[in-house]
């Protein structure tokens, strides 16, 4: 997306561009498709700011976890810091907690918006992003994390994109596995190492009480949904409760998923953490065929309460407009209309208000040629006359 002219005037910084015409289109489509199918759902829609006070939007939770992607920027008025969002999750865990506090919960919510990163992922060269997603405040069962995922993909599959795969995970599971107390130690590292590569011939050859089971997990068959149960059962009976908890709800999760929405693949990947930096319970990756990376992620997180003081557990949803272009199909052009100049805007009203796309003409509106050349190069249709519309 950066500019290729070579006049110094004319560059825009790295990971930076314009955004034409036939990409917009596509762009708003998306968008428009994908809230108005959470609006369905029974979202409430709210647009935060783009920037605010840095103490505020970087606090601890999802906010803190991009910290060191977060542009700052000195208030002229205040004097104050402020960050411009990379993320905005965070942003509606503030309004959730503070201006809606009094608002029932779980309380639904969906937004839209730009966000703004230091340093692009490696899939996706872009720095200014456009985020999608869904919220579910103060939503602590599994129940819940089926609905925002079911809602994610039911709205990809209204915007067009059917092929759809779901991965599904844990990230807080390693921790537990090695205990908090012994997560530093030199064979837990070897442990995470092995993890981190998905090596697990690696982790069964690291001397630790828990090595057994790491690499049992590592080699599970990724699409055993339907067979996972078995494949838990068969785990080392060592396994802690909690541990245990969390991999049983894993697989009532990915049960209702492919219940709920049988044309997308579930798979469950139960130890891979990478980029779920704040998320406490199950988490989850879309994917489309042919797409590189992710089309969205999501998973539950904690909040600040309406109290202000302990947290409260909610669940959500983000969508990356940027992938969803890659994955979406070509739109169809809507029909132009070529109106001669000399035809009205009264008669342009009129047809817009039909429906109908309207480009008005410059040239001679008694040279039928000149006008049917000209609505030929802006792209037309159709031609109005007296007559009435005639195909180009």
């Amino acid at each position: 997306m950066v500019s290729n002219n070579s006049s110094h005037a004319q560059l825009l910084p790295n990971g930076l561009g314009d955004i034409l015409p036939a990409e917009t289109s596509k762009r708003r489509y998306i968008i428009n498709a994908i809230m108005d199918s959470f609006a369905r759902f029974g979202c409430a829609d709210v647009s935060p700011p783009l920037v605010e006070y840095e103490d505020t939007l970087l606090a601890a939770g999802p906010g803190a976890a991009l910290a060191d992607n977060t542009f700052r920027l000195m208030d002229p008025v205040t004097r104050r810091m402020l960050a411009l969002r990379s993320d905005m999750t965070a942003q509606i865990a503030r309004i959730a907690s503070s201006r809606l506090a009094h608002q029932p919960r779980p309380l639904r919510l969906s937004y839209t918006g730009q966000v703004m990163r230091i340093n692009p992922d490696p899939v996706n060269p872009e720095r200014q992003l456009v985020q999608i997603g869904a919220e579910l405040i103060g939503a602590s069962t599994i129940n819940h994390d089926a609905e925002v995922a079911v809602m994610a993909l039911e709205s990809l599959y209204q915007a067009g994109i059917t092929s759809l795969s779901i991965d599904l995970n844990v990230p807080r599971l390693l921790d537990v596995i090695l205990r908090d107390d012994d997560s530093d130690t030199e064979t837990a590292l070897a442990l995470r190492h092995a993890v981190s590569i998905k090596d697990s011939q690696a982790a069964g050859g690291v001397n630790h009480p828990q090595a057994s089971l790491i690499k049992a997990l590592l080699e599970m068959p990724l699409n055993a949904v339907s067979d996972m149960k078995a494949h838990i059962d068969r785990l080392d009976k060592s396994i802690s409760v909690s541990a245990q908890q969390m991999l049983n709800d894993l697989v009532d999760l990915a049960a209702l998923i492919s219940a709920s929405a049988s044309y997308v693949s579930v798979t469950i990947d139960p130890l891979e953490r990478r980029g779920f930096d704040y998320h406490q319970g199950i988490g989850y990756s879309i994917l489309a065929s042919g797409v590189r990376g992710e089309l969205g992620r999501g998973g539950r997180y904690q909040t600040l309460s309406p109290q202000g003081a302990a947290t409260e557990v909610s669940t959500g949803v983000t969508l990356y407009l940027e992938r969803l272009l890659q994955a979406a199909p070509a739109q169809p052009q809507a029909d132009k209309l070529y109106l001669k100049k000399d035809q009205g805007l009264d008669a342009m009203i009129a047809l817009t208000r039909e429906g109908y796309h309207i480009t008005i003409g410059d040239a001679d509106p008694n040279d039928h040629a000149a006008c049917l050349e000209e609505a030929k190069i802006c792209g037309a249709t159709h031609i109005y006359s007296s007559q009435g519309i005639t195909t180009i």
